[in-house]
């Protein structure tokens, strides 16, 4: 199987390379061994873009429109940027991976003047590419003009669209704090990639399982010294990757049984979401095995926030909520957790008198699964919400950015509008659930396929949790959570034994 290629774009006006630059970048990545190797590659890079500052005046105030010509003046050829690091970071973990890699200074496409030069080159890249990184500077926690000048031209080019569809895309965002809107860039730019087709990922299980690469940089060559958000960006390099070879893995493996469909209605009125969704149900259980869960008719309580999180270390069947003795989670647990693909389904109305919702107290319970080593991971979550018009209730952001930290993969949230008691747009729903089937049957026939192959299993590293450090530390916890994880890769291994016929063998 050939390798998957991801292309990363770095989203700034102050990119040290040009295009002929990227390329020497590229070479030098992939001969970089380890994590020591590609830090002190970057600290250097980061020295030589400092240098060429001062060089095109900088220690004698030049003015900074004069300075950006003498850059550009220079051959764009050594050097990078704080977002280039980043993303020279991210494009090592795809490399360190297997990965085919290239990366496009978006400031050579998209002129600091507003003019727009090979566009065809960009659009060639992307057609090809299994999967996609941008790195953008953070602007009062938005991206930039580049990204966002990227994006508007996908917008508009529907070849393109299409063929964008199912690809894996992860962000980078670079602050001049470490709370500086990397998070609300990383989370509005990657809901727009959703929407034009992509499917979303963040970083991986072994940094911190959030939205993709944080930096901290706010001076010119600031960004090598940022140990932790350079770990975070080689973490999204890396679960991009993982998850377009799971992709690429499915065009040579399929599912032979149904795929299975966990439908968790979380906030309702009166059945009317139930009611709604029914029609499109109907269709949907002749092409999967869908499990309807009404979690808001259940007695689910909110989390403790134990210390220590699971209560004890066990299996993925073993219930380990220490709450769980009172309320209806210990009855739900193996049910959510044997479905291939998520949907996490709300309904938003305008009067809200005798609304029920299981959300938040859900939501707060799944730790114990994020924390007993990612229970859902690589799970496709699909994301479903029907409102009244004039409801802003942004219950499909919520959904998405809170369960894409469970190491999952997000799909463009549905819609579903609501005027009157008429839904406005049945057709976008359809839409919607088709694509998750599509998505889902890939995702899952990749995934096994890859687990037979020895894709590394998630596990959950609690940074920040001392107490929980200290325990998972201990020999006879590593020894329980070894064990438990062996469990899992065989059941997973045994699994697509069952689930999997090879392309090949298809009648």
């Amino acid at each position: 199987m050939k390798n998957p290629f991801i292309v990363g774009f770095s989203a700034s006006l102050r990119n040290a390379r040009s295009r002929e630059g990227s390329r020497e970048l590229v070479r030098d990545l992939k001969g970089l061994k380890d994590r020591e190797a590609l830090s002190a590659y970057l600290v250097k890079q980061g020295n030589l873009h400092l240098d060429q500052y001062f060089q095109a005046g900088r220690k004698n105030g030049v003015p900074y429109d004069e300075m950006y010509k003498t850059l550009k003046k220079m051959g764009g050829r050594k050097g990078l940027s704080n977002s280039e690091v980043c993303l020279a970071a991210a494009l090592w973990g795809a490399c360190d991976m297997g990965m085919e890699v290239d990366h496009l200074p978006l400031a050579d496409y998209f002129k600091a003047d507003g003019t727009i030069t090979g566009w065809d080159e960009i659009r060639e890249s992307l057609l090809r590419a299994d999967g996609v990184l941008i790195s953008t500077p953070v602007y009062f926690g938005d991206r930039s003009s580049l990204s966002q000048s990227l994006i508007e031209m996908i917008r508009q080019d529907k070849e393109l669209g299409k063929g964008l569809k199912g690809k894996i895309y992860g962000g980078l965002a670079v602050g001049a704090k470490r709370n500086g809107g990397q998070e609300t860039t990383l989370i509005y730019q990657m809901h727009d990639m959703m929407d034009l087709g992509l499917l979303g990922v963040g970083n991986d299980f072994e940094t911190t399982s959030q939205y993709g690469g944080t930096g901290h940089a706010g001076d010119v060559g600031t960004m090598p010294k940022d140990d932790y958000g350079i770990g975070t960006c080689v973490g999204t390099g890396r679960r991009v990757a993982k998850v377009a070879s799971f992709m690429r893995a499915a065009r040579e493996n399929r599912l032979i049984d149904q795929l299975r469909v966990g439908l968790w209605i979380l906030q309702d009125k009166n059945q009317e979401m139930a009611g709604l969704l029914e029609p499109f149900l109907a269709g949907l259980r002749t092409e999967a095995d869908v499990t309807e869960l009404k979690m808001y008719e259940k007695d689910i309580l909110p989390c403790m926030a134990c210390d220590i999180c699971p209560s004890r270390v066990g299996p993925d069947e073993e219930f380990r909520c220490i709450r769980g003795k009172t309320d209806a989670m210990i009855g739900l647990h193996n049910e959510i957790l044997k479905a291939d693909i998520l949907v996490p389904a709300m309904f938003s109305p305008r009067d809200r008198g005798g609304l029920a919702s299981a959300y938040q107290n859900f939501l707060e319970r799944t730790r114990y699964l994020r924390r007993g080593d990612y229970a859902f991971t690589d799970r496709l979550i699909a994301p479903l919400v029907i409102a009244e018009v004039g409801t802003q209730e942004n219950l499909n952001m919520r959904m998405a950015t809170s369960l894409i930290r469970h190491q999952t993969v997000l799909q463009r949230p549905i819609i579903g509008w609501l005027h009157n008691g008429t839904l406005l747009n049945p057709e976008d729903i359809r839409t919607g659930l088709e694509n998750a089937l599509e998505y889902g049957r890939r995702l899952v026939a990749g995934r096994l396929a890859m687990i037979a192959k020895g894709a590394p299993v998630a596990l959950y590293k609690p940074i920040g949790y001392v107490l929980s450090l200290s325990k998972d530390n201990m020999p006879e916890v590593m020894s329980k959570r070894e064990k438990a994880i062996q469990l899992r890769i065989q059941r997973l291994i045994e699994e697509g034994r069952n689930r999997l016929e090879s392309v090949d063998n298809k009648a």
